[in-house]
């Protein structure tokens, strides 16, 4: 059974990266810059915040759950953080992260437990959250914006910098959060708990799973990250307003699914995750490359989208019947 799951998973994943490297080679043939080392770190950097979101959101969506207010927590915590730098001169870049970090656990402790202990269907808490979250950063800015004047010299010449030449210090975080996730997921008892979960969550309670447990501090450490994610929004853009990051709840969504996270939970990894964003944003960047309207990139996210849920659907047939296979099997 388990080497049916692991065939399923790593078909998936290599599926998605022989379709990245045609989208990256298809791209460079059309414009040469877009396999340059430029070409690169831009693509690196603009998939950083997304990657890294998709990344946290991971065990929740696993767990057959999912976060909506992930993009308003990036940016409220995007705001607040320049916020505090304003009015604080001397803050370091560690700080901010500090800050960031504590604004996304509030957040995640909020949607923890009212989805893990109140048993509130997660995507009916976290719109609701959305919306009051996004409400409050409307509140507390009072319509002020802050630049690159009011943000820590640190901070920014953080976002500046790379690795070999070519690897962006946010993409690099990704990688590091990517080994990390991927490694407990797969390699721990509350990692592996994760999976049971989402695969069955009534019979996860019977066996005696510690589900609040696990779903609380998946919603903590989603929160977390999409508060260290609004510092990685204020590295790239340095500069940051009411409506930083608005709307782009859907693009994480977009990743995990694409990346292989089934909307059935019970499915998927952090490399996948990774993978689909890289993904979504290569093609954008192709699409730019054409000269393509915006509008028409929107609807090929949609489409992918929808692409990405009917295989994630055939995949899970096909593994169901291979699974009902072996167990005939074995009984015979």
């Amino acid at each position: 059974m388990a080497s049916i799951l692991k065939k399923r998973t790593f078909g998936r994943e290599a599926s998605l990266g022989i379709i990245l490297i045609f989208c990256i080679a298809s791209t460079g043939f059309i414009n040469p810059r877009f396999v340059t080392g430029d070409g690169t770190r831009d693509l690196l950097s603009a998939t950083a915040i997304v990657a890294l979101l998709a990344i946290g959101m991971a065990p929740v969506m696993i767990m057959r759950h999912i976060d909506l207010s992930i993009a308003s927590t990036v940016g409220f915590s995007a705001w607040l953080v320049a916020d505090f730098c304003a009015k604080n001169p001397s803050f370091t870049w560690w700080q901010c992260f500090v800050i960031g970090g504590a604004v996304g656990i509030a957040v995640g402790v909020i949607n923890g437990l009212l989805v893990a202990g109140l048993r509130l269907p997660s995507l009916v808490v976290t719109l609701g959250t959305l919306y009051i979250v996004r409400g409050g950063v409307y509140v507390v800015s009072n319509s002020v914006d802050y630049n690159a004047q009011e943000m820590p010299p640190s901070l920014l010449s953080l976002g500046q910098k790379t690795f070999a030449g070519l690897l962006p210090f946010p993409f690099l975080m990704v990688i590091i959060l990517m080994v990390i996730v991927g490694w407990y997921m797969k390699y721990t008892k509350p990692g592996r708990d994760c999976y049971a979960i989402g695969s069955n969550p009534p019979a996860a309670d019977l066996v005696g799973l510690k589900v609040f447990r696990r779903t609380f501090l998946a919603y903590i450490f989603c929160g977390f990250i999409a508060g260290v994610a609004g510092v990685f929004y204020l590295m790239r853009f340095a500069q940051v307003d009411s409506t930083a990051f608005y709307g782009q709840e859907l693009a994480v969504v977009a990743a995990a699914v694409i990346g292989g996270i089934g909307l059935l939970g019970g499915a998927g990894t952090a490399v996948g995750v990774v993978i689909g964003a890289l993904l979504v944003q290569t093609i954008q960047g192709a699409l730019a490359a054409l000269g393509v309207d915006a509008f028409w990139k929107a609807a090929i996210n949609g489409f992918l989208l929808i692409v990405a849920i009917y295989a994630d659907r055939v995949l899970a047939r096909r593994t169901e019947k291979a699974l009902l296979a072996q167990r005939i099997k074995e009984r015979v």
